[in-house]
């Protein structure tokens, strides 16, 4: 069984639990807290399973990974460490486990933003530095793009918290247009991320019909709890389904899906059905000079039109005609400022 990501956050917090001397450890109180260690982490509470949990055990009593980890049941009940001074970031690890936890912790280390993590990134840390010692080498792995100093990342903590608990906030934003900041009090839904930009789905509480707002973090300049406003939620907005055909986060509740057909060129075609523009992409035509027409089935956005403009003239777009015809000005806009002389 390989040492994945989850693995290792349970692991981590049995450790960490275990030793915890001033609480005793029922099987349930593990569970328990693997399942809120995990949802943490992956936004999601689906319970650990005791069979789960009891391969984990094993996994920790085993030479497998060099723990050898000597775990006990007090009172056919209580678990605890045999030794109270033990824990797995105090030993050295085999190879196999070494190279388990480098995999595992290259793709932990792109979530230490969520100071929701800190007391599990703590242990995982003393891990890290147990790897880098037997190895002598800390480089990683993988390298997932990101922002360095993205001003939003400061706030993801607190509206993180305020979606998932449920409660209304206050925020101080100035978008790029704005001469100045204005404080808006918001029911937060949803944290989503494109391409390296947090944006804070909400609805206004001054909303007189229900109505999603798109909030970019980096642009809030601050966020603040508001008690006056009782969270409310709004029928209209499924979390799980909202972006499903959506490239981005510009959308509105009332907005449709259209049928978006593109024509790639030959030296893009393979690029384009590697790496899709949306889950709803579908070749529909081949022709013999190594193009191909494609379909989407999205809302039309800002980010669909950017996407495509992106591919400049290797993409044309065929319908539908009103959309065709915003790509087209576009490319006009931009074609003038290379036709203008130099000054």
């Amino acid at each position: 069984m390989p040492l994945n990501r989850s693995t290792l956050i349970r692991i981590s917090t049995i450790d960490k639990c275990l030793q915890n001397h001033y609480r005793r450890w029922t099987i349930n109180d593990l569970i328990d807290a693997c399942t809120e260690a995990l949802a943490e982490f992956e936004g999601r509470s689906n319970p650990v399973s005791r069979r789960t949990f009891q391969n984990d055990l094993a996994l920790m009593r085993s030479d497998r990974l060099g723990y050898n980890a000597p775990i006990v049941v007090r009172d056919n009940k209580y678990y605890e460490y045999e030794d109270p001074d033990f824990s797995i970031t105090h030993l050295p690890l085999n190879d196999e486990g070494l190279d388990a936890l480098n995999s595992a912790l290259d793709i932990l280390r792109q979530l230490q933003g969520f100071p929701q993590l800190a007391s599990s990134i703590d242990t995982i840390s003393k891990l890290n530095e147990q790897i880098s010692r037997h190895t002598g080498d800390s480089a990683p792995a993988m390298d997932m793009e990101h922002v360095a100093g993205y001003r939003g990342a400061r706030f993801i903590g607190v509206i993180y918290d305020a979606v998932r608990k449920q409660q209304t906030l206050t925020i101080e934003y100035k978008s790029f247009k704005a001469r100045e900041a204005s404080s808006v009090t918001v029911y937060p839904y949803l944290l989503k991320e494109y391409r390296n930009r947090w944006f804070l789905i909400c609805e206004k509480t001054t909303n007189r019909f229900p109505q999603v707002n798109i909030f970019a973090l980096d642009r809030i300049l601050s966020v603040s709890h508001d008690t006056e406003h009782p969270f409310k939620k709004c029928a209209n907005f499924d979390p799980a389904h909202y972006f499903e055909d959506t490239i981005g986060v510009t959308r509105l509740i009332g907005d449709r899906p259209r049928r978006v057909v593109i024509k790639i060129d030959r030296q893009q075609a393979p690029y384009v059905e590697s790496k899709p523009f949306h889950k709803s992409q579908k070749v529909e035509q081949r022709f013999g000079n190594g193009s191909i027409q494609i379909s989407l089935k999205v809302v039309i956005n800002n980010e669909l039109e950017r996407l495509i403009l992106g591919y400049g003239g290797h993409a044309e777009v065929i319908a539908p005609p009103e959309f065709r015809a915003r790509v087209a000005e576009s490319v006009r806009l931009g074609a003038k400022h290379y036709n203008t002389p130099e000054e």
